[in-house]
């Protein structure tokens, strides 16, 4: 099996502009994913995409794999599939890796791939948490999902599993078959997706299954000064 990752990464965020090149102790954001994300010997091949010239400059002085991409993908899946068109090169799957999770574990992308085998078109990961505070902000995502290991529904709010205990973190890590790539970018945004600014939603309207496992790593993405924060105090 032959695996493209793809980190989606740009400068133009409203609520914490330029963050790729954010420093995190020493590295910057997009260095810190890139690493993570390199050493995961499952994937064949492994580029950033972006449309910044600065983000082009600055993988290239820590020797990273970049490629630089239009201004019309107007959110991370459009980004991967503009590289799968431009790269042109045969894979199984092509893994969307978040460019703002600088603490994304080799362990998780390697958790997402045990389930890249057909007919699971669409993959992603979850892990079962308690109730905490941070677990019901709007910026943790959240999943309930059917008895197969599919998901049945994403949200900013807290959504019941079945067990009043138990909730399910969403990972925003994707694999996608080359072919359903190419079909769900073409898609129409929907009411649901609408709603909860979640484009997996578009994904769920419109009949396509997302197979899930469960991961027992961590990871956090970083969309607020407060989450810079957090993540400098992690010393890490």
């Amino acid at each position: 099996m032959k695996i493209l990752g793809v980190i989606p990464s740009r400068m133009e965020s409203k609520r914490l502009p330029g963050k790729p090149l954010l420093d995190i102790n020493g590295k910057s954001m997009i260095q810190r994913v890139y690493e993570s994300s390199i050493n995961c010997k499952n994937l064949d091949d492994l580029i950033i995409a972006t449309p910044n010239d600065e983000i082009v400059s600055h993988v290239k002085e820590f020797n990273g794999n970049v490629l630089k991409t239009t201004d019309k993908p107007i959110n991370g899946t459009e980004r991967v599939y503009e590289v799968v068109e431009k790269i042109n090169k045969k894979y199984d799957y092509i893994i969307n890796i978040q460019g703002d999770e600088p603490f994304i574990k080799t362990e998780q992308i390697n958790d997402l791939i045990k389930i890249c085998v057909k007919p699971n078109e669409i993959c992603t990961l979850i892990k079962n948490e308690a109730y905490s505070k941070e677990l019901s902000q709007d910026s943790v995502m959240k999943v309930v999902k059917n008895i197969n290991n599919e998901a049945l529904y994403f949200s900013r709010s807290l959504i019941p599993s079945g067990n009043p205990d138990q909730y399910f973190r969403h990972i925003c890590i994707y694999a996608y078959t080359p072919k359903v790539l190419r079909k769900i970018v073409h898609l129409k945004p929907t009411p649901h997706e609408k709603s909860e600014s979640l484009e997996q939603l578009r994904w769920l309207e419109n009949g396509y299954k997302i197979k899930l496992n469960s991961t027992e790593f961590d990871s956090f993405s970083i969309d607020t000064k407060e989450d810079l924060i957090r993540a400098r105090n992690l010393n890490i």
